[in-house]
């Protein structure tokens, strides 16, 4: 997938899997990647639960709200489950590592709150590079849905490059479309310009995907 054109500001924001894969060094089906060393930083995956995603924006706060992950441990039934901080063996889930860093934070044990590189699936092998962002705060508590009560963590971030020119402002609208209706739009293409058919350096521009020619 051809994803790059002659302006940083131009560059599609759509990757292939592969890419991303390579890119991150991960494994596509851990959805919470802690990473506090090194080079490379910590990594959320935007996935649907159950068809739906639970990903939300909200522009008035320049918030960004992030669901944790469900639990993986043995016996548990998924989304009726609680989410876990901790193992019983005592050691911390990547829900647990994510919600301890965002409190060192917000209590000023961290003098810089930890980044995260965020990406959206669009579809089988592809996603989207929502861009980095700072965890400013987590909760973890009871809640009700249609699938019953239990505990679930949240995950609350700002983008880092929230105060942006104007000329950068299409961009960033791309960005903070809401997961699900940027995959929406991707099937309805599917991953084709809405007005020329093109396949490479797609953007998606409000309800249609197009390429950078007739962005």
């Amino acid at each position: 997938m051809d994803i790059l054109s002659d302006s940083a500001q131009e560059r599609s924001l759509i990757i292939s899997a592969s890419e991303l894969s390579v890119r991150e060094g991960m494994n596509l089906q851990k959805g919470m990647n802690f990473r506090d060393k090194g080079e490379q930083l910590s990594v959320f995956l935007v996935l649907p639960r159950d068809g739906v995603y639970t990903d939300i924006w909200d522009e008035a706060q320049m918030r960004y709200g992030y669901e944790g992950h469900d639990s993986i441990a043995e016996g548990a039934t998924g989304r009726t489950d609680d989410q876990l901080l901790m193992y019983a063996s005592g050691k911390p889930t990547d829900n647990g590592k994510f919600y301890k860093a965002a409190h060192a934070y917000k209590d000023g044990i961290r003098a810089e709150p930890l980044q995260v590189q965020t990406y959206e699936k669009l579809d089988p092998g592809v996603w989207f590079d929502k861009g980095i962002f700072d965890l400013i705060d987590a909760t973890y508590g009871r809640e009700t849905s249609e699938s019953g009560t239990r505990k679930v963590a949240r995950f609350f971030l700002t983008p880092v490059d929230a105060v942006l020119p104007e000329v950068e402002r299409v961009a960033w609208r791309e960005r903070m479309l809401p997961a699900a209706q940027k995959a929406t739009i991707w099937q309805e293409g599917p991953g084709r310009c809405a007005i020329c058919g093109e396949q490479s350096s797609l953007h998606f521009n409000d309800d249609q995907l197009r390429c950078t020619a007739h962005r």
